[in-house]
């Protein structure tokens, strides 16, 4: 599926929280808020009127706990008016970029004339699930009944007697793990396939290792030399992201010296909430706003679980095809693709051309926020145009259940 734009959209501002690892330094930052923060600096960054802005979507992977409308508490939190139309968007690690697309075809159709959108993730808080039943025979109670419980609140409950006894017997989720990364028809992890991958493709540990490398390296640079700080808002008093320490690369190499998958080059968990402002051209001039970019075109392809690593390339190709056929510019000077594991780099850059890809390195140094992910990327690749003085560019990042997204934007000078 590919959507070329028909009418001028425009990209007015791009903003992102920092990024913080798994139990970093965002850890008790719960996604909603994280998501207001990131809205309160696009908001002061765009200069626009809060009550212009009539669309909000968010992509969000893991939902429990946050509360109803999580969407809506986050804008609200964020400064926007209750009367604006906010909805989560769930597409896995696409989530953050199909929102963004959703917000464009609204713009497209006149049914928005200011829309904000992105992602919202925080995986350190996320819950464990208790199963409603027992896995097994424990003490006095079956396996397969149902756990003895009462009230200890309006929406709390608590175990009623044998506590001990009934937790050995029931069975407790990570939610962050089995909602985002957890392939449940094929009963697989995501790095099951990425194994599965590397074998297929050939790549040495020592290769992917090497590419793993130059992410840690360029998102460290990137850090230390500023190159962030334009697109970055502050959450509380957390002004930066939140790198792995060399010391401790280096101890997950000596530890997993063979792994292809490893913590060292893979994506981590991450905490983070990105936003885009958009608006059709005529409405950003009629409100005085200065866009800083134009959407060409978005696409998405879905496929197999086990080929979920190479779509990214699929949605490329097709993305590029038809900007070529339309005689729009389909050679883009950067690419912004997420480093799900550090076995895709070589792949991707067989197949992408004379493009640079990930300038500042990617999500193996900085983390994964599921949710976020697409609007992270879609942000770091609109600074990094500004910077570099660069023309076109292009996001694309698989999805795990199998597929990828793409967007392709053109700088507006």
């Amino acid at each position: 599926m590919v959507n070329l734009t028909t009418e001028s959209i425009c990209i007015v501002s791009a903003a992102r929280t920092p990024i913080g690892r798994f139990n970093g330094n965002l850890r008790e930052v719960v996604a909603t808020e994280l998501a207001a923060a990131a809205i309160r600096g696009l908001i002061e960054k765009s200069r626009v009127d809060p009550t212009a802005v009539d669309t909000m979507n968010l992509g969000n992977v893991v939902h429990g706990g946050l509360g109803m409308a999580a969407a809506k508490a986050a804008a609200v939190k964020g400064g926007l008016p209750e009367s604006v139309c906010a909805r989560s968007i769930d597409s896995v690690c696409g989530s953050g970029l199909d929102a963004i697309s959703l917000a464009v075809e609204s713009l497209m159709v006149g049914s928005s004339r200011v829309a904000i959108a992105g992602g919202m993730e925080s995986r350190s808080t996320a819950p464990y699930l208790l199963g409603p039943r027992f896995m097994r025979n424990v003490g006095d109670f079956s396996k397969g009944s149902l756990p003895k419980l009462k009230r200890a609140g309006a929406y709390r409950w608590s175990l009623d007697g044998g506590e001990a006894e009934q937790l050995k017997g029931l069975e407790i989720k990570d939610a962050t793990t089995y909602d985002g990364l957890f392939c449940v028809p094929e009963r697989k992890f995501m790095r099951e396939y990425a194994l599965q991958f590397v074998k297929e493709q050939g790549y040495s540990v020592e290769t992917i290792n090497e590419y793993a490398a130059e992410s840690h390296r360029k998102a460290k640079e990137a850090t230390e030399s500023g190159d962030f700080v334009a697109e970055t808002v502050a959450c509380g008093d957390i002004m930066q992201d939140d790198l792995l320490p060399e010391s401790k690369q280096q101890s997950i190499l000596a530890d997993s010296p063979d792994d292809p998958a490893s913590v060292y080059n893979s994506s981590v968990p991450a905490d983070n909430a990105s936003v885009i402002l958009l608006a059709t051209a005529s409405t950003a001039n009629e409100l005085g706003l200065q866009p800083m970019a134009r959407v060409l075109g978005y696409g998405r392809v879905d496929c197999a679980a086990a080929e979920f690593l190479t779509a990214p390339v699929a949605a490329h190709n097709d993305l590029k095809e038809a900007l070529a056929k339309a005689g729009k510019s389909s050679a883009f000077d950067l690419i912004e693709a997420n480093e799900a594991f550090a076995c895709q780099l070589p792949y991707f850059e067989e197949h992408f051309g004379d493009a640079e890809i990930n300038v500042h390195g990617g999500a193996v140094a900085l983390g994964h926020p599921l949710g976020a992910a697409g609007a992270r990327l879609l942000t770091t690749l609109l600074h990094a145009l500004q910077q570099r003085g660069k023309a076109h560019g292009l996001v694309t990042l698989c999805f795990g259940g199998g597929g990828a997204v793409a967007m392709a934007v053109e700088r507006v000078t």
